[in-house]
């Protein structure tokens, strides 16, 4: 832990179980349901009020501002009412966490995209996925760094974003601007070729 996570977590007065509590509470019922708020509702139709409807918006989340996959957390409660402030906008972008997967989304105007995770590995939903993702493998179980990875975002001009997967023990996915707002017409990535599981 850096000195600065030792800071944190000590100004809270929390301790290390405490800490794990509230963690382990993301992604269980201990803590609630993800969702924006009224408050910060009112602050992003506040702040995005002040620029013109052409200007490109990009937004990162921890979860997704969509209704994934609810069992597991994957799910934002007001997500409806955000895409409604997002949705004059011509060009939006969401890059959210907290699913740790290669995800690709579009609804009305706004391209989602689900980035990985250095650690925990998560199975894609069994309910399906979202139509514009191209599923990576499903991570081996008996190898504790498959599905893993970091990710980069690169930003164009129009604001939309191309997204690359860097899996750590598979080739590199890319997911191009073109791609989500062609509906999946073009550059559609390849698919995997390595074993799933």
């Amino acid at each position: 832990m850096s000195v600065q996570e030792k800071d944190f977590w000590s100004a809270r007065g929390m301790s290390a179980a405490e800490r794990m509590h509230t963690v382990a509470g993301l992604d269980n019922a201990v803590q609630s349901r993800f969702e924006v708020g009224a408050a910060q509702r009112e602050w992003l139709k506040q702040d995005l009020g002040r620029v013109p409807k052409t200007t490109p918006i990009i937004v990162s989340s921890h979860s997704p501002l969509y209704k994934y996959y609810k069992p597991w957390n994957f799910w934002t409660d007001d997500a409806d009412e955000v895409q409604a402030i997002l949705a004059p906008y011509e060009r939006v972008t969401v890059v959210h966490g907290h699913t740790h997967q290669v995800l690709s989304n579009r609804i009305g105007n706004i391209d989602f995209h689900g980035m990985l995770s250095t650690a925990w590995p998560w199975p894609y939903a069994p309910q399906g996925l979202p139509a514009l993702t191209v599923q990576m493998n499903r991570p081996n179980p008996f190898d504790a760094n498959d599905g893993l990875g970091d990710g980069t975002v690169s930003v164009h001009p129009d604001g939309l974003v191309d997204a690359l997967y860097q899996l750590w023990n598979r080739n590199p996915i890319e997911v191009k601007a073109t791609y989500l707002a062609s509906g999946g017409k073009s550059d559609r990535p390849p698919s995997t070729v390595s074993a799933s599981y």
